[in-house]
């Protein structure tokens, strides 16, 4: 399930006069594909990821079939996620503005299909769009070369006579060899660390969030939340797998941790909440396992409860193996010996920086979204 599906679920109400009835009931955990009625019209956005990525750019869509399969989708490198067009009898289009002037050598799209459908290449020139180039017999992948273009907004734009969708995976204007529009594929295709987990939905759980502590930044994604069976959100519990969200080899594993007391947990506190923190001695983080990917990525795992049979430094894991169980550990309800505040915080560092320095709140969630989108 990609992370825009988890927005966007929706369950069905069902008749429960007997509980196994529920057993019968349609409740689906991916959006269904709707005509006009659910489709959005002119969507907007924005990316500006900071080093992760090239150059920041504002873009606008004709229309979506819906949410989870709208313009966004085209710049995650990532050829399972779609931008599906409202079936609909008028022309579709994608528009990317850079707010100033940028140079141009190429086009790149890939369509979910093999498409047969002409599509043209536009620039905005005294305010009316001029086409540049036209592709009339489009392949699933196509390479388009632009011939010394200095232009701050291209449409790329898909004439249409006929009630029907389009499906375009990714979307790519390139200078030279380098994707002007959109993020390295390195950071796409990695599942969430919790079968059917939620994302937050409060800003105070993703990275880059202020805290007293940690040097004044969360540098991790806190995830409390999952779907039960029955399609309803329900608090992860010290029996919830945590999983290796990629291929990897555990470079930390704490099978030796021991629990604070409460006395140590409030001296720690209250020291690191009016001292910088020059060295993690004692951690917050509790019992961990870190894991390190190809690419430059580790990720960290934070507040087990458990760590996994066979899971030890130099261990080679697999996307989707088990590597521990959510918890509480390093925090003050496991210092007090309760269940308070049991979740996952899980951490995502690239190029040894933590995934979402120096960008906004609502980048990070987005490119969260990137980031688990297999």
């Amino acid at each position: 399930m990609n992370l825009s599906s988890k927005f966007n679920i929706s369950v069905h109400r069902c008749s429960s006069v007997v509980i196994f009835l529920l057993m019968f009931c349609n409740l689906p955990l991916r959006p269904e594909f709707g005509g006009s009625g659910n489709a959005i019209v002119k969507q907007k956005g924005e990316i500006n990821f900071g080093r992760l990525a090239n150059v920041p750019f504002k873009f606008t869509t004709s229309s979506c079939i819906s949410e989870s399969n709208c313009g966004q989708n085209l710049f995650d490198s990532n050829p399972n996620t779609l931008w599906v067009t409202d079936k609909r009898n008028e022309n579709e289009w994608v528009v990317i503005d850079f707010g100033s002037k940028r140079l141009l050598s190429g086009v790149e799209t890939e369509f979910a299909f093999m498409s047969q459908t002409p599509y043209e290449v536009q620039v905005l020139n005294r305010e009316v769009w001029t086409t540049i180039y036209t592709n009339a017999k489009p392949e699933k992948k196509n390479k388009d070369t632009l011939v010394g273009i200095d232009a701050s907004t291209i449409r790329i734009l898909f004439p249409k006579n006929s009630e029907t969708s389009y499906t375009l995976a990714n979307l790519r204007l390139l200078l030279g060899e380098t994707n002007l529009t959109g993020i390295d594929s390195r950071l796409t295709g990695f599942i969430f660390p919790i079968e059917n987990g939620l994302m937050p939905t409060d800003d105070y759980s993703l990275p880059g969030a202020p805290r007293k502590y940690r040097n004044g930044t969360h540098k991790g994604l806190d995830i409390g939340t999952k779907m039960n069976f029955f399609g309803m959100n329900s608090s992860v519990t010290k029996e919830t797998k945590i999983l290796s969200v990629q291929d990897g080899v555990v470079i930390r594993s704490d099978l030796n941790y021991k629990p604070m007391t409460e006395a140590e947990f409030k001296e720690i506190s209250a020291y690191n909440q009016s001292h910088p923190v020059t060295f993690v001695d004692r951690d917050f983080g509790g019992r961990q396992v870190w894991i390190e990917h190809k690419g430059g990525i580790i990720t960290t795992y934070n507040h087990l409860s458990a760590i996994q049979n066979g899971i030890a430094v130099g261990t080679k894991v697999r996307k989707g193996d088990t590597i521990g169980y959510a918890g509480n550990s390093g925090l003050l309800g496991e210092a007090k010996q309760n269940n308070d505040a049991i979740h996952l915080h899980f951490e995502i560092w690239v190029d040894g920086e933590f995934l979402g320095n120096d960008m906004t709140l609502p980048q990070i969630r987005k490119l969260l979204q990137y980031f688990f989108s297999e």
